[in-house]
Order: structure tokens, then C-alpha cells, then sequence
């Protein structure tokens, strides 16, 4: 597949939802190495849209110190993801891709992070065309990118909670807010001859998810 859709939640503070590991970053980032409480990952290229796959990097409760930290361990969410809606032509492609993953330190309890992105490319010339819609939770940041063949990467989304580090958790995960829009975006990527993206795009506008 010559690119990669990636779509990820992260908790922009240190520690939230009463003493849970964030991600220890506030804005956006285009490297995989980033760590995020969701991620959702699909190739596509010209006529093929691949499947999809998800993960997290998961939590440790460092609300009770490090000899708590340390004895309660790490563990990771079981993100439920899928692909629907595909269409496939000669000169684009378009799919739905949802993830869903909880806090797996408070089962049963703890509600999904909910994402769901739109996507369609449209190849034209010596470009590529992203458009797309971000729906779901407005809790935590979301940020949406895509990869070439060589792994460079252009931000295409940057969404910014408006919930609170304790009370978001609380208040914005409960019930999947599939029709709930975040956001959107439309940009046209330069292509070379061997379609790659010449530089790496690192920003884009800020949308507030209120």
C-alpha cells in the first residue's frame, strides 16, 4: 500500500481522570512513536482500501506514587476498530474507520474513547486530495495524518479538547457519539513521481472540540 491513514486520541497533560497516565505531550504529533490512549491505522492506495488495525499504548495509575505505579503495572486497552462505507475507483477511494477503546484499569466501568474519520483521496495530476470529517467523543485531543511509503508524515487534523483533566473523562465518553462532528478537513498534498510526499506537513489549523 503506498499510504496510511492514521488516526489517534491522546490525553494532552501528564496525568487525568483521577490519577491515570496521559501522554505527556499537548499537541500534535506526526511521528509513530508518539504515544496515544487510541490508535487507528489503514493503508490505501489507487483502487484498494486495506484493513484496518488499532491499538493502544497503554495506562498506569500514577495518581498513588511510584511504589503503586510500580506494583499495579501497565496495561493496555483492547481498541475495537473496523471499515465500512468503502468505494473504490480508478482515481480515488473513500471508507469510514471507527476505533473504540476504555481505560482497561477500570473495566466494565470505564467508558470507550470513541472515533470515527470519513475519509476520501481523490488522485489528480501530481497531487493527492484528503477531505474528511472527525466524529465522535469530544474528550480527549484527536489528531488525524497520513503516511507515504516512506513513512513521511502530514497532519491533516488537529483537534483540541475543551474538557478538563478530571472531569472530561467524566463527562464526554459516555455513549458513542457517532453523529457528534469534531471537525473536518480538505488539503492537497504534493505528490513526486515515485508518489511521495516531498516534505513532511507538521501543522495545520487547530480546530477546538467544545
Amino acid at each position: 500500500m503506498g499510504f496510511v491513514l492514521v488516526f489517534r486520541r491522546y490525553a494532552p497533560f501528564n496525568q487525568f481522570g483521577l490519577g491515570f497516565e496521559g501522554d505527556h505531550r499537548t499537541g500534535p504529533s506526526i511521528s509513530m512513536n508518539a504515544t496515544a490512549r487510541t490508535v487507528g491505522v489503514v493503508p490505501f492506495d489507487r483502487g484498494n482500501v486495506g484493513s484496518i488495525g488499532a491499538a493502544s499504548s497503554g495506562t498506569e495509575f500514577t495518581g498513588g506514587g511510584d511504589w503503586l505505579r510500580r506494583v499495579l503495572g501497565r496495561h493496555h486497552s483492547k481498541v475495537a476498530c473496523s471499515v465500512s462505507n468503502r468505494v473504490v475507483s480508478q482515481s480515488s477511494i473513500g471508507f469510514s474507520a471507527s476505533t473504540a477503546g476504555a481505560n482497561p484499569m477500570v473495566p466494565v466501568v470505564a467508558p470507550a474513547i470513541d472515533t470515527d474519520v470519513d475519509l476520501r483521496a481523490d488522485w489528480a495530476g501530481n497531487g493527492l486530495h484528503l477531505q474528511g470529517v472527525v466524529r465522535g467523543d469530544n474528550f480527549p485531543n484527536a489528531e488525524v495524518f497520513v503516511l507515504d511509503a516512506r513513512a513521511t508524515g502530514c497532519l491533516l487534523f488537529d483537534g483540541r479538547t475543551t474538557g478538563g483533566r478530571e472531569t472530561g473523562p467524566m463527562t464526554r465518553l459516555a455513549g458513542s457519539h457517532a453523529t457528534q462532528r469534531l471537525g473536518a478537513f480538505s488539503v492537497t498534498l504534493p505528490l513526486s513521481r515515485d508518489s511521495l510526499f516531498p516534505a513532511a506537513r507538521t501543522s495545520c489549523p487547530v480546530t477546538t472540540m467544545r
